[in-house]
């Protein structure tokens, strides 16, 4: 079930590593954080920088590799070692460590050095050394780390594991629980470790909007959703089932993808390819054709089908891509990654009424060539 996974998404120039066990993710990619003063990763001459909400060039694009910014700093990737940037695009954190997904989180970031992960604070100290085989960013106060040939682990702040690792689980905390898998089967656990909802779901999702979406056993339409003390909220009868967000999640019915409330009742009718979670008043939603565009809560197009790949709004702008999956992937060392997809595409950024506020020449001319079509 793609909607029940979840993925984590980085920027390689104009080449998108998927990274993850999965294709695509329930809700949108790994977005930079809600501010008033938002920076937003660009690419221009095969090197990446930052643009600001209206599209103009705020740090220049000279590094190699970079991520969004997250608690006023961002990683950036300088000769194959990576870094820390503050907002004016100044070097806080000196390039150093061998990989870095995302940034700071609750005032520390996960970075690998060598063959492990470990976390490091604002002044680029190691808070918790490198032991880990992965290494989650932290929320809530916890972080979820791989340990022992790919099993989860939740640490605390010191980094001690609070009880032995799990078989799988989710990436992180949410509304103090979190969904984890034992001897087969899905229950959850709050920030001890200890288990608050039976392990007895075929699989979990976290919490949002005080209801996680499971299911409920290996069989067809067994997709509904509980509330936090483990009751049937909504009844299995999907094929699927995505987060929560703005009161409306996915579903599948039929293999087509709608959305319902929080009564179950499906508000807009299944007729997508696929759909994500609501963010910020809309949503990414795949057609018959495969192409990506957004509708509102209405159910209605907001901005039209025509992209191959977009992530959903965070302040105020969306990536939108025009590109294709060439190949089989990449192989990662690390045992959540054995071999993931890659997508390579030429990327801007639309606002909500589908004005497009970066879009380099390379840009316009995949659009061209898409609407030659």
């Amino acid at each position: 079930m793609i909607l029940a996974m979840k993925c984590r998404t980085t920027i390689r120039r104009t080449t998108y590593v998927l990274a993850s066990v999965c294709l695509l993710m329930r809700g949108t990619a790994v977005t930079a954080e809600k501010t008033s003063q938002p920076l937003f990763v660009v690419e221009r001459n095969a090197h990446c920088g930052y643009m600001n909400r209206s599209g103009q060039l705020a740090i220049e694009a000279a590094f190699e590799d970079c991520r969004d910014f997250s608690e006023g700093l961002a990683p950036v990737q300088i000769a194959e070692k990576w870094g820390f940037i503050n907002e004016s695009g100044r070097i806080e954190i000196q390039p150093q460590f061998d990989e870095c997904r995302w940034s700071f989180a609750e005032g520390l970031a996960a970075v690998r050095l060598g063959k492990f992960w470990g976390y490091v604070d604002t002044k680029g100290d190691f808070a918790i050394p490198p032991r880990f085989e992965y290494a989650q960013g932290f929320h809530e106060g916890r972080g979820i780390v791989l340990v022992d040939g790919g099993k989860h682990g939740i640490i605390d702040r010191s980094g001690m594991l609070l009880i032995p690792p799990f078989d799988d689980s989710g990436w992180e905390f949410s509304e103090g629980l979190l969904p984890v898998k034992s001897e087969g089967k899905w229950g959850f656990v709050n920030f001890n470790g200890d288990a608050v909802i039976p392990f007895r779901f075929h699989q979990a999702n976290e919490f949002a909007q005080e209801l996680a979406s499971v299911d409920f056993k290996d069989d067809k339409n067994q997709w509904g959703f509980i509330d936090r003390s483990g009751k049937t909220v909504i009844p299995p009868k999907f094929l699927d089932a995505g987060d929560f967000a703005e009161g409306l999640a996915a579903v599948s019915v039929d293999f087509k993808y709608g959305y319902v409330d929080r009564s179950g009742n499906l508000t807009i009718p299944p007729t997508f390819a696929m759909a994500y979670t609501f963010t910020e008043g809309l949503a990414v939603v795949i057609d018959k054709n495969h192409k990506y565009g957004f509708i509102d809560q209405l159910g209605r197009f907001s901005i039209n089908p025509k992209y191959n790949l977009s992530f959903g709004f965070v302040n105020g702008l969306a990536r939108v891509s025009y590109g294709k999956f060439p190949g089989e992937g990449l192989a990662f060392d690390s045992p959540e990654l054995a071999r993931v997809p890659i997508y390579e595409g030429i990327w801007g950024y639309v606002d909500k009424t589908g004005k497009e506020v970066w879009a380099p020449p390379e840009f316009k001319n995949a659009e061209n060539k898409h609407e030659a079509h």
